[in-house]
């Protein structure tokens, strides 16, 4: 045994320590810290939230015209609402404005980016949803998700939540609005809708939305939300 750790431990730790400098340095590209940000809290939904929840990751459907598709982070189903999340890896801290709440601030450093509120982003989604389930509105929750290390100057607006924030807001949902055939027969419909293919599905959706001159969006700035619980948060600014 001694001889079998002393032969394979050295080479495994090495690479261990080689994984962890590459991850750092591949953090540093958007592509890279978008996916793993998506990862994390594909893994914490599937290890945190019992049997009862159904978890569909980076699912694409149809959007509202022929050629169109909306890809949604999360979709969670169970018999307490259909749950959508939008996830977002942001670093850096983050200034949100009540009178703006179309867009956030983001300061990295010295520069200053102007992103999208992804709860504008996560109405397309909640649309298409909706679209393929049939399920009313009201039974639908739309949050963001941040699972970067971005710091909110104000506190995090209303329906923004970190990963563990938002696995406890799922499971605040107590009262039962669906019957467990309604919860098969919504994830049958978001199962066959889905557009299948993958990776290449996925690559053909940002071409999409590239040739559209889209910044990686799929929300269209005249789909604003108007339902009470899909508006974008309010919250007020601290002095």
């Amino acid at each position: 045994m001694n001889d079998f750790l002393m032969l394979y431990l050295p080479p495994v730790l090495i690479l261990g320590v080689l994984a962890g400098i590459a991850h750092v340095r591949l953090l540093e590209f958007p592509a890279y810290r978008g996916w793993w940000g998506e990862y994390k809290v594909n893994f914490m939904l599937r290890l945190c939230l019992s049997g009862e929840y159904k978890v569909f990751a980076n699912a694409i459907y149809r959007g509202k015209t022929r050629g169109e598709s909306t890809q949604v982070d999360h979709i969670i189903v169970s018999r307490y609402g259909i749950f959508v999340l939008e996830t977002k890896c942001f670093k850096g801290k983050i200034i949100t404005y009540p009178e703006a709440p179309e867009s956030w601030l983001q300061i990295v450093g010295r520069r200053k980016y102007r992103v999208q509120n992804p709860l504008m982003q996560n109405y397309a989604h909640v649309k298409a949803v909706q679209k393929v389930t049939g399920v009313h509105s009201q039974k639908i929750h739309s949050y963001a998700v941040m699972a970067g290390q971005a710091s909110f100057t104000y506190g995090m607006p209303e329906r923004v939540y970190s990963i563990w924030g938002a696995i406890r807001k799922i499971q605040s949902y107590k009262a039962p609005v669906f019957t467990r055939g309604h919860v098969v027969s919504i994830c049958r419909a978001l199962s066959e809708r889905r557009i299948k293919g993958g990776y290449w599905a996925a690559r053909r959706h940002v071409e999409k939305l590239k040739r559209r001159g889209d910044d990686g969006s799929t929300t269209c700035h005249e789909d604003r939300p108007r339902e009470e619980h899909l508006s974008p948060p309010q919250q007020e600014q601290q002095q």
